[in-house]
Order: C-alpha cells, then sequence, then structure tokens
C-alpha cells in the first residue's frame, strides 16, 4: 500500500517512521530540502521537494498510485488544498487533513468538508486531540498517559508501580487467579519492553500499562500505590490554542481553573471568552509571581505554551516549589528523554497523539480505535470480532496468541469484561488488546 505524506515536520516525519515500520511504501513531501536531507539519514522513504499542493509535485509523488493522502503541514490551506488535489485529479481513496484554525474546524462538516466541495475524509486536530489528552490524563491521578476505549467505558492506563503498591513482586498469574479488576497489559522497566505472562511480576518504578473497566480505575490505581483524589485546583500555564481548549472543558467538568499567559493581548482575550477562569498575565518562570498564586497548593499544573524550553523549565520549577502532578507538553522529539532525566514524569506528545489518531484510519480489517504508546513501541487496540475471526467461539486458554499479545479487555452489548481463561468472544463483540509493534499485523488477521 502506497501512502504519500505531505509535510516533514515531527508529525509527518512521525506518521512516515510508523508507516515504514509496517513495511508501508511511503513517499514524503516537503518544500524544504534541509528537512528532507535529514529524513534521508533516519528514514528509508521516498522524498519529494516541492509545495505538497501543487499538482505536479504530487504527480512526481505517485498520487495516481497511492492509497492515501496524508497532509500535516503547519499550513491549513496546504493540507486542504493537498486534498483537494489528491482527489480531483488522482483520485486517491483516503485523504487525511491536519487543521488547526479554529474558523475551519467551526464549520458544520457535512457543509464543507464533502466530496462537492473540500474532498477531506479525516480531519485532525492537535491541538484539540492534546487537550482531550491531557484531560484524560489529568482526571486519572497517578497515570502519565490515559485513553479510553468502548465508547469510554474501558480505560488504558500507563502508570507507576509505587512503593505503596500491594502487587509487587506478586507473579500475574497470582493475580490472575485473584480475578483483580484490571489486566496488566505491558510493562516497561527501563527501555525494555515486557508483554507479560503468567511468571512475571511487577517491580518498583516500572511504568505499566492496565485495562480495566473505566468505573474500576480508582480501585486500580490504589492497587498500585497511588491514592490521590480528582483535581479540583489546577494551574495552566499557557493561553494558546491548547489551553483554551483545556479551559473550556475544565469549566465544563466545574474544575476550578487559573491560567498564566504572557502575552497582555492573548490574556485578555482568554478573560472575555472564559467564564469560570481566573486569567493572569505574567511569566511562567517567575518564582515570586507562583508563590504569590501558592502554586504548591494546586492539585495539578499543565504546561502547555508554544515554547517547549518554557514548558521543561516551569514544569521543573514547580515540581521543586511542591507540586507532585505536573503534565508537560513538549514537540520536540529530541527533547523528551532530557524532560525525563529531569524527573519531569508526565510528559504529552503532540506527534504521537497526532499519529494515533491517523493510524485507527489507516489499519486493516474492523480497527475501531487504538492508541499508541511510548513512541510506537506498541499499541491498544479496539477491533471488532467477524464471524470468521479465528478468536471467535474459542475459550480464550485455547487461543494461540503470539507472545506479545495480550487481551484486555471483551465489549459484548453492554457488559464490559476482564477475559479469563474459559471466556469465549463471540461474532460482535469488542476487544481491548496491547501488543508490541512486531505483531501488529497479527492483530490485523484476528479480526
Amino acid at each position: 500500500m502506497k501512502a504519500v505524506v505531505i509535510g516533514a515536520g515531527e508529525v509527518g516525519l512521525n506518521i512516515a517512521r510508523h508507516l515504514v515500520m509496517e513495511n508501508q511504501d511511503v513517499v514524503l513531501v516537503d518544500n524544504d530540502p534541509a528537512k528532507l536531507a535529514a529524513v534521508g539519514e533516519v528514514l528509508d522513504v521516498q522524498t519529494i521537494e516541492g509545495f505538497g499542493s501543487h499538482p505536479d509535485v504530487l504527480e512526481a509523488a505517485g498520487c495516481e498510485n497511492a492509497a492515501m493522502l496524508i497532509a500535516v503541514t503547519h499550513s491549513d490551506e496546504v493540507n486542504m488544498v493537498a486534498c483537494q488535489m489528491a482527489y480531483s485529479l488522482f483520485n486517491v481513496p483516503l485523504k487525511i487533513a491536519r487543521v488547526r484554525q479554529p474558523a475551519y474546524l467551526e464549520v458544520t462538516k457535512h457543509r464543507l468538508y464533502t466530496r462537492d466541495h473540500m474532498p477531506v475524509d479525516v480531519i485532525i486536530s492537535p491541538e484539540v486531540e492534546v487537550a482531550n489528552a491531557i484531560i484524560r490524563t489529568m482526571t486519572v491521578p497517578g497515570a502519565f498517559d490515559a485513553e479510553f476505549f468502548g465508547n469510554g467505558r474501558v480505560a488504558v492506563i500507563g502508570t507507576w508501580v509505587t512503593a505503596e503498591a500491594s502487587l509487587i513482586g506478586k507473579p500475574l498469574f497470582r493475580m490472575h487467579e485473584e480475578k483483580l479488576p484490571f489486566t496488566v497489559a505491558g510493562i516497561f522497566r527501563g527501555e525494555r519492553l515486557i508483554v507479560p505472562d503468567g511468571q512475571d511480576h511487577l517491580e518498583l518504578d516500572d511504568e505499566v500499562f492496565i485495562i480495566c473497566r473505566r468505573e474500576d480505575t480508582e480501585e486500580a490505581m490504589q492497587m498500585l500505590g497511588h491514592m490521590e483524589g480528582t483535581p479540583k485546583d489546577v494551574f495552566i500555564i499557557g493561553g494558546g490554542g491548547i489551553g483554551h481548549h483545556i479551559l473550556q472543558k475544565m469549566e465544563k467538568m466545574g474544575i476550578t481553573a487559573r491560567v498564566l499567559e504572557r502575552d497582555s493581548e492573548r490574556a485578555a482575550f482568554l478573560a472575555d471568552t472564559l467564564h469560570r477562569t481566573t486569567v493572569l498575565h505574567g511569566d511562567a518562570l517567575d518564582r515570586k509571581l507562583l508563590m504569590e498564586e501558592n502554586i504548591q497548593d494546586m492539585d495539578a499544573v499543565v504546561a502547555v505554551t508554544s515554547d517547549d524550553a518554557t514548558n521543561i523549565l516551569s514544569s521543573k520549577l514547580v515540581s521543586e516549589m511542591g507540586v507532585n502532578n505536573v503534565i508537560t507538553l513538549v514537540n520536540q522529539s529530541n527533547f523528551i528523554s532530557m524532560v525525563e532525566s529531569l524527573g519531569v514524569e508526565t510528559v504529552i506528545s503532540p506527534r504521537e497523539i497526532t499519529a494515533s489518531r491517523i493510524l485507527q484510519y489507516i489499519r486493516r480489517g474492523h480497527i475501531l480505535s487504538l492508541h499508541s504508546i511510548k513512541d510506537g513501541k506498541a499499541e491498544v487496540i479496539e477491533a471488532e470480532a467477524t464471524p470468521a475471526s479465528p478468536i471467535v467461539g474459542v475459550p480464550i486458554r485455547e487461543l494461540s496468541l503470539p507472545a506479545g499479545i495480550i487481551l484486555g479487555a471483551v465489549i459484548s452489548g453492554s457488559q464490559v469484561t476482564i477475559p479469563r481463561d474459559g471466556d469465549i468472544i463471540h461474532a460482535g463483540d469488542r476487544v481491548v488488546l496491547f501488543c508490541a509493534n512486531t505483531h501488529i499485523h497479527t492483530v490485523e488477521s484476528l479480526f
């Protein structure tokens, strides 16, 4: 399958990398020769220099044989026009565009984004996606990652194993026998991914991904040593597009929030458009200002300015001032390891979130949604079992699944269950599973 990716920035490069890992034929287009030269050093893809919205460039990229076009430049207009050209001139089946400006997002979809007008099949808004991811993570205290599947009924949570965890050292088969309300789906011990079997166990400071029913989230987190309550007082650093989306959602949720914005005009805009939020004008690295705002008493601090350095340094500062729950937005992938070395634990990566949203539309089979984990090392996938699925009608203990795949939850009608050995999956059930990236094609074949 051939994919044309327009834009060789962080998001485009990450999507191309995911596609190459799956042995897809990828052409990457950008008008910056320096970016394309850097791509050639890290990825085995064809590159085309030029504007992705120009017909001759799309022709050179081989759009006439492409199954999809993914336009993720920093220009909404280039992305949308590229999709228009891909449809009108080359009849590309799937067209995905990254769109950032609210003016484009607020247009009723069936009025603009149709084949007769602007033929974009999938709109991806990084600001909205990142804001949603931060809200999900923030509302699961102790999590560094949180995603919900099955219309919100299944939770997939990334968290740390703390010294207070009651399960440290216990073999997982014992936990399975005790019918705990969650599945341990993946363990990151340092840089190593463990997709566990019954003999594995949890250790202090493991990064663990669990799958559970949403109503069991609090109990599961307590068993892993996290006793924090849902945040009620939140401090947002940065009132740009992402910060504004977060604050709008928090106002609807009844969460008390304050936002610190450096730009005076933007601060005035926030004060005019937000009704229950305290808007502050100032520098996020001003320790005196933060002390005056009693930052140490905040349940959570979220740093989401457009500048990675400001986010990283302000997160480190408020952590030193006593805030335990700090969420940091980091756009540049080469900063992430440095951030973690500074002790900033909850890092949100827009490129990974955007890639997850796009990948769910290009997976084969009956894949409904997915979530990419740890820079693509693993994925959580929700898929619908068909009558022809090899996992249907067979007790789970008899399924010959590779070691890199874990069944986490089964949604059957209104019921959500954590699967046990004797359970049977039926046609029409939705299955939420965890898999290492080496087994993605195997998962597609199961559905």
